[in-house]
């Protein structure tokens, strides 16, 4: 492990891990407990290959591969991971959306296909799949989403609607398909969840109730962020109910949205803007809800910003943003950052310089320390990297 230099003054302090170097994109991460031995574990979507790291000597096992038959000459790849424990077993359930295909909105064929991993006895092992009958195109982002005290919705977000083209034409989908009694067996249903946006990037979801675990979708797109609240069983209405909480004014559309409501702070919401944007904003609550949130551009020199976290990194009972980035910016550097709010506005950390082309990241304390560590997966530097959080020192 590497320590991370600090820069003159209180800052915080870092090793970084390399644990994989020869990743072929990584396009999504996602943290859980695989095994059940109650350590959370590493899971990455590669190009071809699902994988994940065992917690602890960080070994690599393959999950699946190669999920959908070849178009042309070759696999379409996989996009995105979601993993959660959704049956209270102690060990995730994971699904993954592939057939990455961009390009074709019109055909579900040709683009985007969602799947359920099957558990294997032994989880070091290949897993197997069963893939959903229905989709949408350009599948893009999962999550797992808690809705009641013991009841859970897989979320797919599309990157394109039907048929758009430059963020014209039928809006995007975002789907939540519905777990049978035995999920292996692929007896899934599905409901519309939102169909108002215009090119989607990524959501986030926030704890909305403490008593049950309930959540809700903060979803960012071509026309700004909006939440998205499951209101339970209707009688001919819709179940999810929703807000539009920022209305883009600069009309430049959210890539990566994140969001946190809890003890921390009064709630936060951060975004890269546009999509796979320049800017790194935070929107501060408003005082009223006459009122819109107050837009704050934290860094405009970003270069294909794709990843982004929001959390109290630092332990200081204030929230900070990371982003990554992962295209080289005007110093030809690629690589992450940390953001604090001070008392004259925010400050800038480095966590990488020029080691990580970061395609996404995610926040979560792997050894149980107290303390949160940052995960990252880079795109053009074939690599996935756990930055330890050894909490803060003072330098001369």
């Amino acid at each position: 492990m590497t320590q991370l230099d600090p820069a003159i003054g209180s800052e915080p302090k870092f090793e970084r891990q390399v644990i994989d170097a020869k990743i072929s994109i990584g396009y999504g991460l996602s943290i859980g407990d695989v095994d059940g031995d109650k350590k959370l574990d590493i899971l990455l979507a590669d190009k071809s290959q699902i994988v994940w790291y065992r917690n602890g000597d960080w070994k690599r096992f393959v999950m699946a591969e190669n999920l959908n038959p070849r178009v042309g000459t070759r696999f379409l790849d996989n996009v995105c991971i979601a993993s959660r424990d959704i049956d209270g077993d102690g060990k995730v359930e994971v699904a993954v959306g592939a057939n990455w295909n961009p390009g074709e909105t019109t055909d579900a064929e040709k683009s985007g296909s969602v799947h359920y991993l099957i558990r294997p006895e032994d989880p070091t092992g290949l897993w197997g799949s069963v893939k959903m009958s229905a989709h949408e195109p350009t599948v893009h982002r999962m999550h797992w989403m808690k809705v009641g005290e013991k009841e859970y919705r897989l979320l797919v977000l599309p990157l394109h609607g039907r048929g758009n083209k430059g963020g014209q034409g039928d809006p995007v989908r975002l789907l939540a398909y519905v777990p049978g009694e035995k999920p292996e067996e692929g007896n899934w249903g599905s409901e519309l969840v939102d169909a108002s946006f215009h090119i989607t990037h990524n959501f986030d979801l926030i704890t909305f109730s403490k008593k049950t675990g309930e959540e809700v979708i903060i979803l960012g797109g071509k026309e700004g962020i909006k939440g998205i609240r499951y209101s339970g069983k209707g009688t001919g209405e819709s179940p999810w109910k929703s807000i539009h909480m920022v209305k883009n004014p600069l009309s430049k559309g959210v890539g990566e949205v994140r969001a946190y409501r809890g003890n921390v702070s009064d709630g936060l919401i951060t975004a890269i803007e546009p999509f796979h944007g320049n800017e790194l904003v935070v929107y501060a609550p408003p005082a009223s809800s006459d009122e819109e949130p107050t837009r704050i551009v934290l860094d405009d020199s970003l270069n294909q910003g794709h990843a982004l976290g929001l959390a109290d990194v630092f332990g200081t009972g204030k929230l900070q943003v990371v982003v990554g980035w992962r295209g080289p910016n005007k110093d030809g550097k690629v690589g992450i950052r940390i953001y604090e709010e001070v008392d004259k506005g925010w400050k800038s950390h480095t966590l990488d310089d020029n080691g990580i082309a970061c395609e996404d990241l995610k926040l979560s304390d792997l050894n149980g320390d107290g303390k949160i560590d940052v995960i990252a997966a880079g795109r053009a530097t074939k690599n996935v990297v756990i930055y330890w959080n050894r909490g803060s020192q003072e330098s001369n």
